[in-house]
């Protein structure tokens, strides 16, 4: 064997040292596998596992909602939502690299949408690691479109998942509410609640006023991906957890009294109505004018149609029946005649002055509705034909206590209770009101004659209105008016506070609901007449100084075993009895007269006593 030596060939130390290098070349390499594979193995084997293993929210849907006799009024369907993804091996830099603007544009281009906001949600998904929703309930064309260029959009995918649904779209939308996605500023404060990007929240409505109850709780599932996100199947080793729904609601709306009143309703441009049953408190229907669909939150809406459905005008989110507020007017002769009654100031027979069409009082005439006067009448007959010269007479002998603290009773002032967010108190003045307002002892003369006929500073909302005429119905007993009848799975039903009611002696309600019955058979309300069933009712006309009078009538029916009261208010549209009476008598006949009369009292004459309808309160 030769030896090296300083006298060697070049040629066998040139070998001799490529081999040298290539041995030391294999240690090296040998330790980086040890290093690999022995001392390093537990931390890269969690790095592949995260790598390949993600974690899945899987969407609770939201309780349905029905009304009281089980017919469904919302629910929810399969969405097909495009999302996109972040990629498993995301690092900070690669979360916050420049995105390919070509992979950009193709994918704007798919889902319809300008190409700065998907860029937007990207980020947000590669920064937080969460899933962000590029187009909701996607239709079939652009979701073929998503299939076949799939495999080139890595991190694309479609996502199925439930979407609230109202079968009835505008019906009772307001009563129903909608639920929207949870916005980043109430993600920062709901966030410990469970709530995640993409959710639905309830907005307005039993959605918003039930939210923890609809609202279930989501699941979820462990599933292995490819190196380009894409899912290859379920972690056998972390068995998913599945999504528990939300509560189901029933409702005390009836959807036959919800269409009828809708019906009603239909050519009316601004306004409200509301019936409640006057047996247990129960709302029957609400119906706000003008409507919305709230569908249209479901399905996501443009910047735009927000802005028209919620920037001034029309308004068509309020929901007038328990948010809009309305001088009273005559319908609140109600409260004046039963405050009156029980005073003792006033019995069902007493003549005051007769009416000459006007009253003087500090100086002042206050008009009639009827210019030509009414004559000498009665406290039923004024309430019948709605005089206001009666009750310029009653309200200062009654006393400014006296009518508030009835008016308390009936609920006007204050909140109802009603299990609907955002209701409006109203406005019942007070001494004290006047005081501050103008002084002690300041307080202007001829206040009391319009807050006997429920003009001046009184404000009240629909609601408050038919729980009005509910409690006459049943005599003063409490009444919780509320829309939710049942939590379906709930170990404890809905918690209701119920008022104190109005207290008057039997005589006193008597004379009272006398007085209704005949407005309706032979006074300012006879457009509320339904063959065969005896209505009591009461009109008004409010004056509105931002523009023309609004209409109201509020009543109950039947008489003798009354079943449904309701109120409609009905803005710059004129009197009472001709415009808002009519409305109430198109229910009750659609509620309880068999088809074949009713079309027979459709082209019979018109009723009697129309002329003086017309013109009247």
């Amino acid at each position: 064997m030769p030896r090296f030596s300083p006298g060697g060939s070049t040629k066998e130390q040139r070998y001799l040292v490529l081999a040298g290098v290539a041995l030391g070349g294999f240690l090296l390499i040998a330790a980086g596998l040890l290093q690999l594979q022995v001392v390093s193995h537990d931390e890269y084997r969690r790095l592949a596992q995260e790598n390949r293993v993600r974690l899945e929210v899987l969407r609770a849907p939201r309780g349905a909602i029905y009304d009281r006799n089980g017919e469904l009024l919302a629910d929810n369907h399969p969405s097909f939502n495009i999302v996109f993804r972040p990629m498993p091996a995301e690092s900070l830099s690669r979360a916050t690299a420049a995105i390919d603007t070509t992979w950009l544009r193709r994918i704007a281009t798919l889902v319809e949408a300008d190409t700065a906001e998907v860029l937007e949600l990207v980020r947000f998904a590669n920064r937080s690691g969460q899933t962000a929703i590029l187009r909701r309930n996607a239709s079939f064309p652009m979701l073929a479109a998503v299939e076949e260029t799939r495999a080139e959009l890595p991190g694309i995918e479609v996502l199925i998942e439930p979407m609230r649904r109202y079968k009835y779209g505008r019906l009772a939308a307001h009563l129903l509410g909608y639920a929207g996605e949870i916005t980043d500023t109430e993600l920062d404060s709901l966030g410990s609640a469970g709530y995640r990007s993409g959710d639905l929240i309830g907005r307005s409505g039993v959605e918003r006023s039930y939210e923890q109850v609809l609202r279930g709780h989501d699941g979820a599932e462990f599933v292995v991906v490819n190196a380009m996100g894409k899912r290859v199947s379920t972690l056998i080793e972390g068995p998913p957890r599945p999504p528990t729904p939300g509560h189901d609601l029933r409702l005390t709306l009836d959807l036959k009294v919800q269409l009828a009143l809708e019906e009603a309703m239909k050519g009316v441009a601004r306004g409200a109505a509301v019936a409640i049953d006057p047996r247990d408190g129960g709302v029957l229907a609400m119906v706000s004018r003008p409507a919305f669909d709230p569908n249209e939150f479901s399905q996501g809406l443009s910047f735009r149609r927000w802005a028209e459905l919620s920037s001034g005008g029309a308004n068509p989110l309020l929901n007038r029946a328990i948010q809009g507020a309305y001088p009273p007017g005559s319908t609140f002769k109600i409260v004046t005649m039963l405050a009156a009654l029980r005073a003792g100031i006033a019995w069902p027979g007493t003549r005051l002055v007769p009416c000459d069409g006007s009253w003087e009082f500090g100086g002042r005439r206050f008009g009639c509705w009827k210019r030509a006067g009414h004559g000498s009448l009665d406290f039923i007959g004024a309430i019948q034909h709605s005089c206001d010269v009666y009750y310029y007479q009653i309200g200062p002998r009654l006393g400014i206590d006296a009518l508030h603290a009835a008016a308390s009773e009936f609920g006007f002032g204050g909140r109802t209770g009603i299990d609907l967010p955002q209701e409006r108190r109203g406005l019942m003045p007070d001494l004290g009101y006047y005081e501050r307002r103008f002084g002690v002892g300041n307080m202007r003369k001829g206040t009391l004659l319009n807050l006997a006929i429920g003009q001046g500073e009184i404000l009240a909302t629909p609601l408050q209105m038919a729980l009005m005429a509910a409690e006459v119905a049943v005599g003063g007993a409490p009444i919780a008016p509320h829309v939710v009848h049942t939590v379906l799975g709930a170990d404890e039903p809905a918690a209701r506070s119920l008022r104190s009611g109005v207290t008057a002696a039997p005589a006193v309600w008597q004379a009272v609901r006398r007085g209704l019955e005949r407005v309706v058979d032979d006074g300012t309300g006879t457009a509320a007449r339904v063959e065969g069933i005896r209505v009591a009712g009461k009109t008004g006309t409010a004056q509105n100084p931002h523009g023309d009078d609004h209409a109201l009538f509020v009543c109950y029916a039947p008489v003798d075993r009354p079943e449904i009261a309701m109120a409609f208010v009905i803005e710059n549209s004129g009197h009472g009895g001709s415009v808002a009476a009519p409305l109430a008598g198109d229910v009750l006949e659609r509620l309880y007269l068999p088809d074949s009369l009713r079309l027979k009292i459709r082209i019979s004459p018109p009723r009697p006593d129309t002329t003086e309808v017309v013109h009247g309160d």
